[in-house]
């Protein structure tokens, strides 16, 4: 062997994950991330507490509201296009749901920037992105399991909401959820990418919050808002976290609007993921680290 071929040999191949061993390693992201949230679940049994107190203010609302509205020629009150009954169906779908999406990820990242630790998850062989992703999946386990389901055994009889005459719609349903999930996730880490250059996003996150929630429609349906304000929000990407599966939940996206609704919330996960992919490619330049 010459001094080339035995240099040659001695060069170590680029370090490479298996595709076996990086769905390994995200699995375990989301089985830590379900573990650490146990270790909190008081706070969530507490939270099937306010969420049906949300819900019953709204029901006692909407049904004074319909008490005083005429009903219309076929003798039932709308409102927005829903019956009283629907319009309490749509509440509580709206707040379980909420309960299923929801997380913390602007908050975690703003705190790892400020106390440093953004450094160490950039040295790791991991994309940072993905993981955050990943854990949101397992904080999302959790809740189904400790928070989402005691939610809808208390709220579904004590409110007598309907389930669709379809049962292929709570599969749906479910399904639009889910999807939900990621888009709430990478607006979440979009958010969480201004710490990088603000630092401190405390009141960012609280009028996001608000914010969100309002414009996913889970505070208030759309069909109430002018016409006007309606097709400003179709271009956001807030109504394909909460208003899409509601309303898939309820019947209102029949046949070849359901796969139109589902297509939207899918492009709107994607598209978000992407987007998030360039910020955070462009935020992490901003780092810097002193000390020793």
């Amino acid at each position: 062997m010459n001094a080339a071929a035995a240099s040659a040999a001695n060069v170590l191949a680029p370090w490479q994950r298996t595709a076996r061993a990086t769905v390994g390693l995200y699995g375990h992201f989301i089985r830590l991330a379900f573990l650490k949230f146990l270790a909190y679940r008081l706070r969530y049994y507490t939270g099937v507490i306010s969420y049906t107190i949300f819900v019953a203010g709204y029901y006692y609302l909407y049904t004074a509201l319909f008490a005083s509205r005429a009903p219309g020629p076929d003798g039932v009150a709308t409102m927005g296009g829903l019956t009283v009954s629907e319009m309490i169906s749509y509440v509580a779908v709206a707040w379980i749901g909420r309960s299923f999406y929801f997380n913390n990820i602007a908050r975690d990242l703003m705190n790892q920037v400020q106390d440093g630790q953004i450094a160490m998850q950039l040295v790791k062989p991991f994309n940072v992105q993905a993981v955050m992703m990943f854990e949101a999946v397992g904080e999302s386990a959790f809740r189904l399991v400790m928070f989402t389901l005691p939610i809808t055994v208390v709220i579904v009889p004590l409110f007598g909401i309907r389930l669709p005459a379809d049962p292929a719609l709570l599969g749906w349903t479910a399904l639009s959820f889910t999807i939900s999930l990621v888009i709430h996730s990478q607006l979440n880490f979009l958010t969480g990418c201004l710490a990088f250059r603000m630092t401190n996003i405390q009141g960012v996150l609280r009028a996001k919050m608000v914010s969100g929630d309002f414009l996913a429609g889970v505070l208030v349906p759309f069909s109430l808002f002018p016409e006007w304000f309606q097709r400003v929000v179709e271009w956001l990407p807030f109504q394909a976290v909460g208003y899409v599966p509601v309303m898939i939940f309820l019947g209102k996206r029949p046949g070849g609007e359901l796969w139109q609704a589902l297509g939207l919330q899918l492009a709107w996960a994607v598209g978000l993921y992407v987007v998030g992919y360039v910020v955070w490619r462009r935020a992490v330049r901003l780092v810097i680290v002193q000390g020793g």
